[in-house]
């Protein structure tokens, strides 16, 4: 028997095998006969290709195959909208993009082969900004915009728009005109990559009858399948995808991303054909967070209430928008343009614009990160200028029960009041603080709001009870570094009251495994967690009817308590435990669970304090402190609950201060590490967390999602404290030495 699991601060299923590099990733699996694969990708932003020669290169000894557009279907390819060929055709639209894949015996032959293979291009006019991309004089870089399959803005004559999502609330007109005081600023955000450690890996093998194998570390497989069946007209049971651990994702690792190249080159060759990414194609050719301008306009009322919020966001989605696979083939984070508060009038308008840059996609709460930058340092912007304490303007706009979001969607519970108030209790707010700092150091503090949905979609798994009382749970969905797999078994442990060790984790394929939507957008604890908790309990409902059978009473009779079916005859208590259970049955005893959540009223909120020291004679910035405030359910595992707190506050400060792809004519510099800035070790701040644990959220035993949490809002307080510190207003990220240091000589003042 055991005792209560959820709350308890267990290790990771796999966390042992991670640290000691016994876990095997996708690069790690070999099929006999696998030949290595390599692509040709375009050094032009934008360029008509006006021939690709491969002669010299399919004579080089050791290559099997080489496959170009001219070898393939001319259908386009995406997750919603499908705008993206598999491999260019007429034209290259970024640097980094497919022109031509290669097989060979080994890798070295593979890279050598491409640089073997001539392509002709003519250069074509090249725009890389959005807003440049929408004015009359910029190239139209998809002349076939209208024949492309998915959703389409619903103002096509605006040019290079990808897509469009708007939402209003009230009369903006009404608004502004009633407003006292209005402000406008526009804010940037750069170009960042998701940093994760594992490089994207695929082996693809296509047999004899012309199955499709595919191992590959995806969090969507289904959907991957999916994707893959339309574009070859194959029936989906004739497509396996076998999942691999995940060394990170992010948000980057849900596309079929060289998936076709493989399959035409293991057709040809009759043997797998596997990819590995190097670090300097992650960096300039995968699909990173896309930047964004924002543009606020708001109006407030003398007493400082938020009156009228016009919000426009216009992404920088890069050459193709095949990467979003949300229904709109947008970004969602556009309707967070006005924050967590209440505002009578509002008007949020989402633009996702083409450019000859690298497609964006997904990356921790996608879209959201950029608009609270804007939003949270546009806030205290107000705040400042009317003269109130910025945590007091927050208190009094921030949304209450029976408030409605800026888009007019009812909130169930908006906890902005207890997050603020407790962020401020922990961080000392508005009190006097010692100043060690010695000239030119200057200290200052800032605060930033936010909130995030939780997770919805649909999750199915099974549970096992083998013969020998040994449990399984099959899931169709690995974990991408967020500790599901450990959720998933102290769920199970917890209502079948058994020790969490006896239950084994199995990710299967998309032939054997159940049904799941994916891992990602929060849904790890919300979505798979019911469906973890509705399986468990249909174990628990065949081990009834067993122990019912045996004892020739009704089910409902028999209680499951603590590890067994109990029965309460005439006074006299019967027991059977599991593992007699077990062997009551001629057979393995089987559990079957879905959850199907659709996207509930509930949000997540979270406040942050952020101190930091300014070096006003180079314009370093450190930061010396967080305090972090999370409004969350009940904690399923604590330590592993910390640990996504803390990953999204170090991604925060990531993007806050150091990094960024950068650019020089649409060609990504940033191609290694080295130049990439990731925080490390070194960069470690002290972090103090509380936890708001106000009511139950709609995960298993009342969980609430937190992996997106808290990200979104670093950045922000950190510019908020630049101020306090300095008066130096940042307006773009990152935060540079050389953006503050010319903002203290030149004046830049909010």
């Amino acid at each position: 028997m055991w005792g209560k699991i959820i709350g308890q601060p267990l290790p990771r299923v796999e966390g042992a095998d991670k640290v000691s590099g016994a876990l095997s990733y996708t690069a790690d699996h070999y099929r006999p006969g696998t030949l290595w694969g390599k692509v040709l990708r375009s050094p032009y932003p934008h360029a008509r290709i006006v021939n690709v020669d491969i002669n010299q290169a399919k004579n080089l000894s050791g290559v099997k195959a080489i496959v170009t557009a001219a070898d393939l279907d001319p259908r386009l390819i995406g997750a919603v909208l499908q705008d993206m060929p598999v491999l260019a055709s007429d034209r290259v639209r970024y640097v980094g993009e497919d022109i031509a894949a290669v097989a060979a015996v080994d890798a070295d032959t593979a890279e050598e082969a491409i640089h073997l293979i001539d392509v002709e291009y003519e250069e074509l006019p090249a725009v890389f900004d959005p807003l440049e991309a929408m004015t009359p004089e910029a190239p139209v870089l998809h002349p076939d915009y209208e024949r492309y399959h998915g959703p389409k803005t619903k103002a096509p004559t605006l040019k290079n728009v990808q897509t469009l999502v708007r939402a209003s609330k009230g009369d903006i007109q009404r608004g502004f005109a009633e407003s006292d005081h209005i402000f406008e600023n526009s804010f940037r955000t750069q170009l960042v990559h998701q940093g994760y450690l594992e490089p994207y890996a695929i082996t693809v093998e296509v047999d004899k009858q012309g199955r499709l194998a595919i191992w590959v570390a995806n969090q969507s497989v289904f959907k991957l399948r999916k994707v893959l069946g339309e574009y070859f007209d194959m029936p989906l049971e004739m497509i396996t995808i076998y999942p691999s651990n995940m060394g990170g994702s992010f948000g980057a690792k849900d596309y079929p991303s060289l998936a076709p190249a493989a399959y035409h080159l293991s057709k040809q060759t009759g043997c797998p054909v596997r990819f590995v990414k190097n670090y300097t194609e992650e960096l300039t050719a995968t699909s990173p967070r896309h930047p964004a301008v924002v543009q606020l306009r708001t109006g407030v009322k003398k007493d400082g209430r938020l009156w009228a919020w016009e919000g426009k966001t216009f992404y920088n989605g890069g050459a193709y928008g095949a990467y979003k696979p949300n229904p709109q083939g947008s970004m969602s984070g556009a309707y967070m343009v006005a924050g967590s508060y209440n505002i009578p009038h509002t008007l949020l308008e989402g633009y996702c614009v083409y450019t000859n840059q690298v497609p964006g996609g997904y990356f921790r709460a996608p879209g959201e990160v950029q608009t609270l930058f804007a939003v949270e340092s546009h806030v205290d912007v107000i705040a400042q200028a009317l003269g109130i304490d910025p945590l007091e303007f927050r208190l009094r706009n921030g949304l209450k029960k029976g408030d409605t979001r800026a888009t007019g969607e009812s909130l169930s519970d908006p906890y902005c009041t207890e997050v603020l108030q407790r962020v401020a209790k922990i961080s000392a707010w508005g009190k006097s603080r010692p100043v060690k700092a010695a000239k030119p150091v200057k200290t200052g503090r800032g605060l930033a709001l936010g909130d995030r949905h939780v997770g919805h979609g649909d999750s199915s798994f099974e549970l096992v009870l083998e013969r020998d009382g040994t449990l399984r749970l099959l899931s169709g969905v690995g974990d991408q570094g967020v500790g599901a797999y450990t959720m998933h078994r102290q769920v199970v442990s917890e209502l079948l009251g058994v020790d969490p060790n006896s239950i084994r984790i199995e990710v299967g394929n998309t032939s054997n495994a159940p049904y799941d939507q994916g891992i990602k957008g929060a849904r790890g604890t919300h979505i798979e967690g019911q469906a973890v908790l509705r399986t468990t309990n249909s174990l628990i409902d065949a081990l009834r009817e067993l122990a019912a059978s045996r004892w020739e009473t009704a089910a409902e009779k028999i209680t499951w308590q603590r590890g067994g079916a109990l029965f309460n005859e005439n006074g006299k208590a019967k027991r059977l435990g599991l593992k007699e259970l077990a062997l009551l049955s001629d057979k393995p005893l089987k559990g079957f669970g879905k959850f199907v959540g659709h996207k509930p009223d509930v949000y997540s909120f979270q406040a942050v304090v952020v101190d930091v020291e300014v070096d006003t004679a180079t314009g370093e910035v450190k930061v010396k402190r967080l305090y972090f405030v999370y409004d969350v359910g009940t904690v399923i595992n604590p330590l592993i609950h910390q640990g996504q707190i803390e990953g999204g506050i170090v991604q925060g400060l990531g993007y806050a201060l150091t990094e960024e792809l950068k650019l020089d004519d649409g060609r990504i510099t940033t191609v290694t590490l080295g130049d990439y800035k990731l925080p490390n070790i070194a960069d470690h701040v002290p972090l103090t967390t509380s936890l708001v644990q106000a009511k139950a959220g709609p995960g298993p035993f009342g969980a609430k999602s937190v992996a997106e949490a808290g990200i979104s809002i670093v950045a922000p307080a950190v510019a908020n404290a630049v101020y306090n510190a300095t008066g130096v207003r940042i307006t773009e990220l990152p935060i540079t030495a050389e953006k503050v240091r010319n903002g203290l000589l030149c004046g830049y003042r909010a």
